[in-house]
């Protein structure tokens, strides 16, 4: 319940600030279109073309936060995260399609831009603006572990400095230098195919499973080693799901715990990493006795299974049926061979039976057991 309610108050956080940033997005794209056509200025309209695409990829950051944050489901036991890391590549992918397109503008149009005060305002605006939202969307990003916000964040810083390379350019044209707006337009253009580039190959790291930042891993091996019981913690996978982290790890416990103490401990080991850990979605924790280490299967496979050595142990020790009670039989499974622990009902063996000697005439039943190296027999009064 916890994890759909934390899923849905994300899922509102992204919607709000996407919402946010759309609003002044198509503002402010407007207002640069036009000033940079009353002004004649290819590099203000390239820009304002640019803060129009930034409302596009809105829209689908808005789509894919209310689909990506959905609970998991029959088909998706994973959860829906990926839908945000496949939005982020196709918006890496129209980004790159919008500086070819600048690109291609500007080596073809011939204008000559004039300097007027609302190309300036307009571009002064956008860079206050567009960096005020960078900073606004980046931190929601990171506080709720959302790449495709920061990243979405970032797009909109590469407004705020495009803009500045315009500036630069119609500051050239000022002082006398034409061709300085083409330059600046085709500097936004490699910024924003750089940007568009790096945001791709990030996210399809994901996809394909790429391990998560060593740091991050060696930090969250810290957490589960500090805790009481918990010894070793080993054969770590870990992959990233739209900034969140999938975790199994193997702990090792005390050897002769029981079974629900195990669980216990893995639950304490699951909760202490996702509260200390808020990039930590899930964990799958595989418990392996103090002691034993997984070289491979063979010594797996040596050993008997459970129903046969419990038909062996009810063969040996018929005679002792009264108070052994074998349906409690505890086996340890360890690198240096079986171990058997066989629990006893005191209080019904025939009165007057000398518990020690019947402990070793039982001892001596299980002697012939050839596939165990320790036998304990415990009793309970």
């Amino acid at each position: 319940m916890k994890t759909i309610e934390k899923n849905l108050k994300e899922q509102e956080i992204a919607k709000k600030v996407t919402l946010v940033g759309a609003g002044w997005d198509a503002i402010l794209g407007l207002a640069k279109i036009i000033a940079g056509y009353l002004s004649q200025s290819q590099a203000l309209i390239a820009d304002g073309i640019h803060s129009l695409s930034d409302l596009v990829t809105d829209v689908f950051v808005y789509m894919a936060a209310s689909n990506s944050h959905a609970a998991p489901d029959e088909k998706h036991p994973y959860g829906h995260r990926r839908f945000e890391t496949l939005t982020t590549v196709f918006l890496g992918l129209v980004l790159i399609i919008v500086a070819l397109g600048i690109a291609l503008d500007t080596m073809i149009n011939n204008s000559t831009p004039t300097v007027t005060w609302y190309g300036l305002a307009a571009i002064i605006t956008t860079i206050i603006v567009k960096e005020s939202i960078f900073h606004y969307t980046k931190k929601a990003g990171e506080a709720i572990g959302s790449k495709m916000l920061v990243a979405n964040a970032w797009h909109s810083r590469s407004d705020a400095l495009s803009s500045i390379a315009v500036l630069a350019g119609l500051g050239g044209v000022y002082i006398g230098w034409p061709w300085a707006d083409k330059v600046a337009s085709i500097l936004v253009a490699i910024l924003i195919g750089k940007i568009a580039i790096e945001m791709i190959l990030e996210n399809i790291a994901e996809l394909v499973d790429t391990a998560p930042d060593k740091k991050v891993i060696e930090e969250i091996t810290e957490t589960a080693n500090s805790l009481k019981n918990v010894m070793k913690p080993h054969d770590i996978r870990a992959r990233s799901m739209a900034g969140k982290i999938h975790l199994d790890m193997h702990i090792h416990v005390p050897a002769y715990i029981s079974v629900s103490e195990g669980h216990y401990i893995s639950d304490k080991v699951i909760h202490t990493i996702k509260s200390k850990h808020a990039i930590v979605e899930d964990v799958l924790i595989h418990i392996d006795p103090e002691g034993v280490t997984h070289k491979g299967e063979k010594k797996t496979t040596a050993f008997h299974e459970r129903d046969q050595i419990m038909a062996d142990l009810g063969f040996l020790l018929r005679r002792h049926s009264a108070y052994l009670h074998l349906e409690k039989t505890r086996l340890h499974y360890f690198n240096s061979g079986l171990e058997i622990d066989l629990i006893g009902n005191a209080l019904t063996v025939p009165e007057g039976t000398n518990l020690q000697k019947l402990t070793a005439g039982i001892e001596q039943d299980l002697s012939t057991l050839p596939y165990s190296n320790k036998k304990s027999i415990f009793w309970q009064f």
